[in-house]
Formats: C-alpha cells, structure tokens, sequence
C-alpha cells in the first residue's frame, strides 16, 4: 500500500530542489516568444512537444544550481541563515533539500541529469538550434555558480541564460525570425531576470551573503544603487515588451498594448516603486514574489492578441 505521507514528503523535496515555483511559472518566456513571432498558435504536436522541452529544460536548469551550490547553502543554513518573516515564493517546496539532508548528491544528480537529457532530446526533435541554445543555457548556469565567490558580474550570466532560453521558444516554431524580434526578446528577458529577480533576491540575502563571501550587486554597490539599477531594468523591461510586436504579425496590437502595460505596471514597475521608497526586505520580497508571475501573464497577453 502506498503511503500518502512520504510520496507527498518526497515530491516536496523535488518540488523545491527544482524550484518548480519558479521554473512552471518561466515556461512563459519561450511560450511568449513563439506565439509572438508566429502571430498564432503553433501546430498542436509542436506545442505539446514544446511545452515538455520547456519543463524539462527548467526543471533541470533549477535543480543543477542547487546541485552546483549545495556546499554553500549548507553553510548559510548552519550559520548565517536568516528568519523568513516574510512570504517567499521558493518556501512553496523544501529549500534547498540537499543542504538540509533530505535529498542524497546522487540522486540530485540523477534528476538534474535525467530532465536535461529528456529535454536535450525533446529540443533537439524541436530544431537542432534549440538543443544547442539549451547547452549553452546550462553552460551559462554552470559558469554562474562557478563565480559566486568570484565576481558580481556573474549577474549577466544568469541573464544571459533566461535570455537565450526565451529564444529557444522562437526557434521552435520559426526557423528564420526577424533579428529585430530576437534581440528585443533577448533584452526583455535579461532585463527581467537581472532587475525583477535577481537584484531584489540578492537584495534581501545581502547580510548573508557579506559573510560568506558571495559577490553580488547589492554587496558591491550597497541598497540604494542597487536598488535604483533594479527598477531601471523593470522599466526596460517593459519598454521593450511594448516594442516586441512591431517586427512580427500582431493580430491586435492595442489589446497586446494595454496588457503589456497593465501586466508591467502591476507585477515590476507597481512593486518596485514602492521598494524604492520603502528600501525594506518586505518591499523587495514583494516585488520578486510578484514579478514570477509576469512571464505567465505575458503570455496570456500574447494568446489573447492573437
């Protein structure tokens, strides 16, 4: 007989060495992406295909980091962890379970190994350019990882990484997209993941991370400039979420518009205000809590301006 207790106790741990919170949630950036450049919806095999590459990728993209850093994060568990007084999106599974013993090395690294290589498969079945973008999108999370201690320029790696992942979407379903569109997309995606998350995490992990000699921006420029770098990047977000659709078909621009702003306005541009007026770790949780949502709601922008 099945016991409820420890299946539901062991899809928490995975739940949350995959971040699945975070990553479900990013299925919007490839998904936005396709059905941006296509102007419609993609064959029903090619989106189904699509949706599984995409789940997969990210699913084994989040475990890896947490794989990656585990010594680490079990340092800041036994010494320098923080009260979590306010609502984190991350607390939705077991944080960083391998850290906290409940996940072996081993079977993380069977996890991370088993999605990337479904999702290598999956990509490679999609376009061969999309296998590729989805190595060079672990590639860039490995080289992140690899510079915590080192740098707090590795912020442009992970940027980078949410950013070729989005264009994975659009090589999916076109073969030949206006370079215009890609680098929009490009430069929407990376100004999201460096301004609505990373800064803002780094942000509330600061004292944390002054002692255990991990490089970030907040570290390097201090709460104010930080801060300020962060809502100039919310804003280029959403600037550049308004320009997506002039290079490729958009069967309603101004519903796309008004979405576009209201999803920015409400979910980065809203919350960051008050986080720079607030400067507390409540208002930066705040924002990032919000801001996961807004790949989703993006899409949901472009499927109802098709």
């Amino acid at each position: 007989m099945v016991n409820t207790g420890v299946v539901v106790s062991r899809m928490r741990v995975y739940f949350g060495f995959s971040r699945m919170s975070h990553s479900v949630l990013d299925i919007g950036h490839p998904g936005f992406g396709a059905l941006l450049v296509l102007g419609a919806f993609p064959p029903f095999p090619t989106l189904v295909l699509g949706l599984f590459a995409a789940f997969a990728g990210f699913t084994a993209v989040f475990a890896l980091n947490d794989l990656i850093d585990f010594k680490v994060d079990t340092e800041r568990i036994e010494k320098h962890q923080r009260e979590f007084d306010d609502f984190d999106i991350d607390v939705l599974g077991l944080r960083h379970p391998i850290a906290q013993k409940a996940l072996s090395v081993t079977h993380g690294l069977i996890w991370v190994l088993s999605w990337g290589m479904l999702s290598l498969a999956l990509a490679f079945m999609l376009n061969p350019l999309c296998c590729l973008i989805l190595v060079c999108a672990i590639a860039l999370e490995v080289a992140y990882c690899a510079l915590l201690r080192v740098t707090h320029w590795k912020t442009l790696l992970s940027g980078a990484m949410v950013g070729i992942g989005a264009l994975a979407g659009v090589f999916a379903v076109v073969r030949e997209p206006p370079w215009a569109f890609v680098l929009l997309l490009f430069a929407w995606s990376f100004a999201w993941e460096v301004g609505a998350r990373n800064i803002p995490n780094d942000w509330t992990d600061l004292e944390e991370d002054v002692h255990l000699g991990i490089k970030t921006l907040p570290v390097r420029y201090g709460k104010s400039a930080s801060a300020r770098i962060s809502f100039v990047l919310l804003c280029v977000t959403v600037l550049a979420s308004l320009l997506l659709p002039i290079p490729v078909p958009c069967a309603n621009i101004a519903l796309y518009e008004t979405g576009a702003l209201a999803a920015g306005g409400f979910l980065l541009v809203g919350p960051g205000r008050r986080w720079m007026k607030e400067k507390s770790v409540s208002a930066a949780m705040a924002l990032f809590n919000r801001a996961c949502f807004y790949p989703a709601a993006m899409l949901v922008v472009a499927v109802i301006s098709l």
